[in-house]
Parts: structure tokens; C-alpha cells; sequence
């Protein structure tokens, strides 16, 4: 029998908006996402303070306290959790990226053991990374 490696991705935050809040547009690529990384046994890291932007996203839309941190221990039970350090936050500094959250995360996916790829709605902001980046709807688990 053929053993198979996990393949390990990092997920930018607007992906885990997208899959906690009801969003026009991507909420159904998200959710496949998320779906097909658990058919597929893929390890989905996150950066530490995504849950933060989150949690502010879902009081923006109204969500009580308790439900929202509900969905964040749900949520959580199903990823890894990279911490944000002072390294990760000067190597954003000087890193060039136009977008710092970007940076941020980009930084912590750096620190993911062989990460496969970035998966984020915007791919433009990541035009300095070494690391493969995709869409939600254009990752390939095959």
C-alpha cells in the first residue's frame, strides 16, 4: 500500500472570512476548499493573528461575541496555528510587499514545513512570493 504525504498549505485570512461569514461571492469557493482539504488530509496552517481580523470582521456583521468565538474554537480544531514573532513582523517591514497583513502572513507561511502553497482571493498581493500562490477555486488536491 502506497503511503501518502500530508501536503501542508497556508490559508490567508480573507479565505477564513470568506468560509465564517456569509460572503456574496466566495463563500462557496472557501467552503469547497475547506472541504476538499479534509477529503484530502491537507494540514491548513493560519497565522495567529487572523482569528483576531476575523473576530473584528464578524462584529462588524453583527455576529454576538459568543457565536463568533464559537465559529474561531470550531475553526481551530481543524488548522495549525503559526505564531506571529518579532522576526516574522521585521522581515514584513522590510520585505517590499505593498500590503503588510500580506507580508505577515506571507512570512508565517515561510515558516510551514515544505508549504505547498498560499491560498488567498488575492494573489496579486503576493507577487514577491517564492511560495506557489492560488485561489481557493484553482488549487488542485489531485
Amino acid at each position: 500500500m502506497k503511503k501518502t504525504r500530508n501536503r501542508n498549505i497556508f490559508v490567508d485570512a480573507n479565505i477564513i472570512i470568506d468560509y465564517l461569514l456569509p460572503r456574496k461571492y466566495h463563500t462557496s469557493n472557501a467552503i469547497s476548499f475547506f472541504k476538499q482539504a479534509q477529503q484530502f488530509s491537507t494540514v491548513l496552517y493560519v497565522c495567529s493573528y487572523s482569528f483576531a481580523i476575523v473576530y473584528h470582521y464578524m462584529r462588524n456583521d453583527n455576529i454576538p461575541h459568543k457565536i463568533a468565538i464559537s465559529r474561531l474554537e470550531k475553526f481551530l480544531e481543524n488548522v495549525k496555528c503559526l505564531t506571529v514573532n518579532n522576526i516574522i513582523i521585521q522581515q514584513a517591514m522590510k520585505s517590499g510587499f505593498l500590503d503588510f497583513e500580506d507580508a505577515i502572513q506571507y512570512f508565517c507561511a515561510l515558516q510551514v514545513p515544505e508549504c505547498e502553497a498560499v491560498i488567498t482571493r488575492n494573489p496579486n498581493d503576493f507577487t514577491l512570493s517564492s511560495i506557489c500562490i492560488s485561489t481557493p477555486q484553482k488549487f488542485s488536491f489531485q
